[in-house]
């Protein structure tokens, strides 16, 4: 997991996909930030949402109302 959040900690500009309630979004991270612990904080944005995504619910794939999610590394 350690190597994953490191990954992702670096990866502006990369694509993520998933579900938001229900509702599929595909975006591109544009800032990531650490947390408290081991976490981190990434930001997603598409042309009309910003999604705010730990990094542990990356690395499930679910988490925090998102389903699905896909880091496109």
């Amino acid at each position: 997991m350690n190597s994953f959040i490191s990954q992702v900690y670096a990866a502006i500009g990369i694509e993520v996909s998933g579900y938001r309630y229900g509702v599929p979004f595909i975006g591109t991270i544009t800032r990531t930030r650490v947390k408290y612990g081991t976490d981190i904080s990434v930001t997603v944005e598409d042309a009309e949402n910003i999604y705010i995504i730990d990094g542990t619910a990356l690395f499930e794939g679910k988490g925090g109302g998102y389903e699905n999610l896909h880091v496109y590394l």
